[in-house]
């Protein structure tokens, strides 16, 4: 990642989208209370607990490659649209297209409201 390409707060986003991928959540820069809703479900109901899950939950596990970033701000929203490639045993299985919105107010996440559409390999 390039820092110097990135405002702020998208260099913010891009160290949740980093750890996606590396499962070192170390980077990540979540407010305490910060929440998660996936395709209207809640997913995640604390910074330390999604710092937690991005290290070590099966589900995140499963994330060969993620690419095609793009990331767009408004105030303090970062829209972040990209593809994940996901597997087992490093076989892609399948592709999920992601958009994700984060609220990034004072240098941390405090929400982010993701759509995941799953595309399977054929």
């Amino acid at each position: 990642m390039h820092d110097s390409v990135y405002s702020p707060r998208q260099v913010v986003v891009r160290q949740y989208i980093d750890a996606l991928a590396s499962h070192d959540a170390s980077a990540v820069q979540f407010a305490p209370g910060a929440r998660r809703v996936e395709n209207g479900i809640t997913t995640g109901r604390s910074g330390p607990g999604m710092s937690k899950a991005l290290e070590n939950a099966f589900y995140y596990r499963a994330i060969l490659a993620i690419r095609d970033i793009e990331l767009t701000e408004m105030g303090d929203t970062v829209i972040a649209r990209f593809l994940i490639d996901a597997g087992v045993r490093g076989r892609p299985l399948l592709t999920v297209r992601v958009e994700e919105h984060f609220f990034v107010p004072d240098g941390t996440i405090h929400d982010i409201r993701a759509k995941l559409r799953l595309r399977l390999k054929r």
